[in-house]
Formats: C-alpha cells, structure tokens, sequence
C-alpha cells in the first residue's frame, strides 16, 4: 500500500503539470456566460435554471475527466516504456494501477469541490438561493460516480488504444444513464436475461444524479448517501480487479 501511495502523489504531480486546472478556469467563463444569458429571466427560474446548467457543467467536466485523464495517464506510461522502469523496481502492476487510481481520485475531488465554490460564489454574487446540504450531496454523488467511471476507464485503457478506450468508456456511461428509463418505457425488458446480465455488468448511474433536486433545494436522507457510497465502493472494487487482471496479463514492452 505504500508503493500504491507513492505513485499516487507522483500522479498528483502529473495531473498538476497537465494543468487540469485549466478546466476550473473554463468552467468558471461557462458559469459567467450562463449567468449574463439568464440575467432577464424572472429569479425563481433564474435560480432554477442557472443551478442546474452549473451542476450540468460540473458534472460533464467530471465525466471528460475520467475519460481522457485516465487514459492519458496509462497511455503515457505505456506508450513512453516510463512503466517498464517503474515495474522494474519492486513494485507490482496492481500496485502501480491502484497508485493511479488513488491520484486521479485525489485530483478529480478536489477539481469538483473548486467548481462547487464557483458554484457557490457566483448564485452568491447574483443571490440565486443555494442549500448547502442539497450542493454538497449532489457535488458528492458527482464524485462517486467519477470514482466509477476512472474504474471502468481504466479496463479499456489497458486493452485497448486511446480512442477506443475513450469511445468504449463513452458508450458504458450513456447505457449506465439508460437502462433505468429503458425499464419503464419496456417492461418486457425485467424478464429478459440478457437485459439481467447487462444490468449487473453495467452501473446504473441514473441513482448517482440528484441535479434536479439539487436545483429545487432538495436533499436526500444520509442513510442513502452511505447506501450509494458502498454500492461506489462495490462497483471499484469489482471494475477496477478486473482491470488489474487484464494489466497483470497484457505484455509491456521495454
């Protein structure tokens, strides 16, 4: 676990030095622009709607972070043979994986919490009513849901190219989003099997998304929060061994 942590502050390192940050200042012009668009609106939808494409700008960053940081990061390492010195210390592939992992969480939390102080000061500066308690959870559940995705991206980094990989990650997150409306448009589709093994095999992001709520000032019970939290925690766990797996078998050459 050591190993895993000193990897993981080199990572913080490379994240750093691409100047992910650069997406806190973008955000920041995409949160100005929304809130100069809306200005002649009346301010229940001003409050609404501004909240709402914030949380929506803040939770898509969060998606191409996970996507493309984490490729980048094992394709770099990969691409470059850097990986092959590292693993030529004592140091095991799940280790070097996990250390990964570890840094890119690390950076994407604290990307999201810098954009949910932009959040915050700006509904401040145009007195947009916020509830801190309905912000935090939703900011929360973003991070959950970044923490399974940077999971799944790093099974198809390790398998496949970048561009692959990106649009393989890309298309699991659309169908995380869509089998919950799928069931209630068919409900043939609860007695199909193959439809079962899809739902296991693919997170159901739609329980991780409380903008909506967020938006009206709505929060959930606690309980749920810690349920969502070890349902993130199984999810990891079983997406991230499997990429450990794969990682551990695939050849690297030096």
């Amino acid at each position: 676990m050591r190993k895993a942590l000193s990897i993981s502050f080199i990572t913080i390192k490379e994240l750093l030095h691409e100047r992910v940050f650069y997406l806190i200042g973008g955000f920041a012009l995409l949160a100005v622009g929304v809130s100069l668009l809306l200005g002649d609106l009346t301010y229940a939808e001003q409050s609404k709607i501004t909240l709402d494409f914030l949380l929506a700008g803040i939770e898509l960053t969060n998606l191409l972070f996970s996507v493309f940081m984490g490729i980048t990061l094992l394709h770099r390492e990969l691409n470059l043979g850097w990986i092959a010195m590292v693993l030529s210390k004592p140091v095991s592939r799940t280790s070097f994986l996990m250390g990964k992992f570890l840094g890119q969480a690390f950076v994407q939390g604290l990307v999201i919490l810098m954009m949910g102080f932009l959040t915050w000061g700006l509904c401040s500066m145009n007195q947009i009513t916020i509830v801190p308690t309905s912000l935090f959870q939703s900011l929360l559940l973003m991070f959950f849901e970044g923490l399974i995705m940077s999971s799944i991206v790093y099974i198809f980094a390790v398998n496949l190219g970048a561009l692959l990989a990106a649009a393989s990650s890309l298309v699991v997150y659309a169908l995380g989003n869509f089998t919950t409306g799928a069931e209630r448009t068919n409900q043939a589709l609860q007695q199909s099997y193959v439809w079962m093994a899809l739902k296991a095999l693919i997170p159901n992001f739609r329980i991780l998304n409380m903008k909506t709520l967020a938006s009206y000032g709505l929060s959930i019970e606690w309980n749920l929060v810690g349920i969502l939290f070890l349902y993130t925690l199984v999810c990891c766990f079983m997406y991230f061994s499997a990429a450990a797996v794969s990682f551990s078998r695939r050849d690297i050459f030096t």
